[in-house]
């Protein structure tokens, strides 16, 4: 299997049809959220690294798709940096609004590592008055397969694990 398939497909299951609606649990939205981004699906902006596309549905706790509400994600590069913050610019950052079924999708980068985090993905649903903040993290055989490749491989493994 390659290896973008072989991510796209671990990003997919947790879409599958008939799965349990388990409600995700809420951590810290961290000090790098921005909120003048744009909406956009695809966050790359001509960067290097390996693809990921993502697909989230936002639901309520009985399980009903929340339609309109901001879903925003943001992560480091490949080289671990965060726009507007270590960079300049907004790569690997926006936001959308989701659909009648309350999903969104994003094309971006695997992200890269920082030295006091594991490899992460912030996310952000914002519903009216009321705020959500999340993370996703990597299988650290995933890390290993995509931390071989250029441009990751110059840096290495990350140095904090799951």
């Amino acid at each position: 299997m390659k290896r973008r398939a072989l991510l796209g497909l671990f990003l997919a299951l947790p879409l599958a049809r008939g799965q349990a609606c388990v409600p995700t649990p809420a951590l810290t939205e961290g000090p790098y959220y921005l909120r003048d981004v744009p909406e956009r699906e695809d966050l790359r902006e001509g960067l290097p690294g390996v693809l990921l596309r993502l697909r989230l549905r936002v639901q309520d706790r009985a399980c009903r798709p929340l339609v309109g509400v901001r879903v925003d994600l943001w992560h480091t590069d490949a080289l671990g940096r965060y726009s507007g913050v270590n960079a300049p610019g907004t790569f690997c950052r926006g936001f959308r609004r989701a659909d009648a079924q309350g999903e969104v999708a994003f094309l971006t980068l695997f992200p890269g590592w920082y030295p006091s985090r594991t490899p992460h993905l912030h996310l952000r649903v914002e519903a009216g008055t009321r705020v959500f903040a999340t993370q996703l993290f990597f299988p650290e055989e995933v890390q290993r397969r995509v931390y071989a490749l250029p441009p990751y491989r110059e840096r290495g493994m990350p140095r904090v694990g799951n």
